[in-house]
């Protein structure tokens, strides 16, 4: 099948806690799937829990190999939670907007997490939490993993900042989609959510539906955790099929052009 041929190169970007080349995929079943579709999937290769700057440049040079290895002019973007904001990052900041046809995001938390604002808050338990985390991820491959320094970027007065000195390109389509939990059952996304929506509305677990708001926004996944959206989780949400939903969004991009 050849519904989801790009006209430019497809890269994937993940978001935090978690690396391509680990051994539990991030993205399930995602990126072949799309290739079984015609698409050309890469995959970003940036740090579990480095900070958006050096994410960023990591991005670059991951960009820049692909470009150089497919002969492609441009890249689309499709980019995961914290990974929307680094691909932001790279566009705007690090000048790669004429190299950019598109950016979508899924659940990144544009105008900041309250529950990235609730954990620092809790100061020895992120401590702790994050000398375990970055220990963990630098043994698989992290080159700078700073737990307090990602968080800290997520919670809203930072993000404030963030949009500020990082505002959309013209050269560039983006688009966005959110997702929402609507009951609490079990799982850690569904405790997570009841948690927070006490301090933020509902949400996917971690991001609320108005945060994740950047373009065109294209709606929220309703009943959808933080994770169900890229695919990665092994429990299937009822009315919620991750592989048909990116590849109704590739076909999209590829129709529109991109």
């Amino acid at each position: 099948m050849t519904d989801c041929q790009t006209r430019y190169p497809l890269l994937l970007i993940h978001g935090l806690n978690c690396r391509d080349d680990w051994i539990f995929s991030y993205w399930g079943r995602t990126a072949d799937i799309l290739r079984a579709h015609g698409a050309r999937v890469f995959l970003s290769g940036q740090d579990a829990w480095g900070g958006i700057p050096g994410n960023a440049e990591a991005l670059l040079r991951r960009s820049e190999e692909i470009l150089k290895e497919t002969g492609s002019e441009k890249l689309n973007f499709l980019a995961h939670s914290k990974g929307g904001l680094e691909a932001r990052y790279l566009i705007s900041t690090l000048g790669f907007a004429s190299k950019t046809a598109s950016l979508t995001t899924i659940c990144t938390p544009h105008r900041g997490s309250r529950a990235a604002a609730e954990w620092l808050g809790r100061e020895q338990a992120c401590k702790l939490a994050g000398r375990g985390l970055e220990s963990f991820w630098r043994a698989r491959g992290d080159q700078d993993p700073n737990f307090l320094l990602a968080l800290a970027a997520l919670t809203p007065e930072s993000m404030e900042r963030f949009n500020r000195e990082n505002p959309d390109s013209t050269l560039v389509y983006y688009q966005s989609w959110g997702a929402r939990l609507d009951k609490a059952g079990w799982d850690i996304m569904d405790r997570l959510q009841l948690w927070l929506t006490k301090a933020d509305a509902p949400t996917d677990g971690l991001v609320s539906p108005e945060s994740a708001v950047w373009g065109r926004w294209r709606g929220t996944l309703e009943g959808i955790s933080h994770q169900d959206g890229v695919g990665g989780r092994r429990r299937r949400r009822p009315g919620f099929d991750a592989g048909k939903f990116y590849v109704r969004l590739v076909r999209e991009l590829a129709d529109m052009g991109f």
